[in-house]
């Protein structure tokens, strides 16, 4: 037998010999040693394992070290007992597998052999123990922030005006909390699949702008239109990956003609200012341009009244005057002759004439009478 060196005086392969007698070859058993209980040289596998279910009945009060005592029967219960024990403290340990405690913030996907089952809010939840069912914690409320533009290689975009742009930017993200088991299943690598995806979006969009929509005030209005186009593109992966904001750190030309971008922006800046300045004096200036232009036709359409209404009075004056003068011409005559006189010495100075004494000094009684009562 493979067990039997013959050249060994019988020895088995772990050095155990049959007797120096070289006893019969039938009485031996497979490690090299009589099947009976005579004597031999060697380890016996079977009072090893004798030596080891004593020491366990031992332990549990039952027979002593060397074999002996009266509670044969009573050792050997006890030591099935402790088995027990032993197998019941395995199945605690086993169905301890599927208590899962989920802090605030996180979620636990249950997964029942390998298929996803239902999620766990925060607390503490029973499921079946492994490898029946088990569940992955994931953290749902914890933000998370990919750089993207860091290397030349990123930050380098053409623009629809065929300039290039230096854009560097940040894409914020969290996990869904509506379906995180998406995030398990369909995301290996999600910081990579996140920064790929807006990568390729923010270049989409700056190649349908121009460059100074980039550069300048509309910045806001591209990481909208980024983060927009980002999280319906994940959607359609089905990542379970929420894009929470972007925003464009940097958006400005390559270095090498950066100086004169600033030149052009410079300018820009200054005509925008020369132009609202014009725009505060035309909106000062035309208002009180109006209000003159006004005041001169107000006082033009009353100069008018008065003329026409003067005019008018005239008209009838002279036509009441002319009526007095087909029924008496005579008498109209002097007195319109006197009237006029009376208007036209009132403002002269007067010298009365007497045929025969010459020039007689007139004496104005009514300025007398006026200077002595002041």
């Amino acid at each position: 037998m493979p067990w039997n060196d013959q050249n060994n005086g019988g020895n088995g392969p772990w050095g155990s010999g049959g007797g120096s007698g070289g006893g019969d070859d039938k009485n031996k058993s497979p490690w090299g040693r009589p099947s009976g209980n005579g004597g031999g040289q060697g380890p016996d596998l079977e009072d090893q394992l004798r030596k080891v279910q004593d020491r366990f009945k031992g332990a549990w009060g039952g027979r002593n070290g060397n074999g002996s005592g009266s509670g044969g029967g009573g050792g050997k219960g006890l030591g099935i007992a402790g088995v027990a024990l032993l197998c019941g403290a395995l199945v605690v340990a086993w169905a301890a597998t599927g208590v899962v405690i989920v802090d605030a913030g996180q979620q636990a996907a249950v997964f029942q052999f390998g298929k996803w089952e239902r999620n766990l809010p925060a607390g503490i939840h029973i499921h079946l123990p492994r490898p029946l069912e088990t569940h992955v914690l994931i953290p749902v409320e914890e933000q998370q922030e990919v750089r993207i533009g860091e290397r030349s290689e990123e930050s380098l975009m053409l623009t629809q005006d065929e300039n290039i742009a230096d854009v560097q930017f940040s894409v914020f993200w969290k996990v869904k909390s509506d379906r995180p088991q998406d995030f398990i299943l369909n995301v290996k690598d999600p910081e990579s699949t996140v920064q790929t995806v807006a990568e390729s979006v923010m270049r989409e969009v700056v190649g349908k702008s121009e460059l100074q929509r980039v550069i300048t005030t509309e910045r806001a209005e591209v990481a909208q239109q980024v983060r927009e186009q980002t999280q319906q593109l994940l959607d359609e992966y089905r990542a379970g990956v929420d894009i929470l904001d972007v925003q464009i750190a940097k958006g400005d030309p390559p270095a090498q003609v950066i100086q004169a971008f600033n030149d052009v922006n410079v300018a820009q800046q200054d005509a925008e200012q020369v132009i609202n300045e014009a725009t505060r004096y035309s909106n000062r200036i035309v208002p009180e341009a109006r209000g003159e232009a006004s005041r001169i036709l107000q006082a033009a359409e009353g100069y008018r009244d008065q003329v026409i209404a003067d005019a008018t009075g005239q008209a009838s004056r002279f036509n009441q005057i002319y009526d007095e003068y087909r029924q008496a011409p005579r008498v109209t005559k002097e007195r319109m002759y006197l009237e006029t006189m009376e208007r036209v010495l009132s403002r002269t100075e007067k010298t009365i004439l007497d045929n025969n004494s010459g020039a007689v000094p007139y004496l104005p009684l009514d300025r007398t009478v006026r200077n002595s009562g002041n």
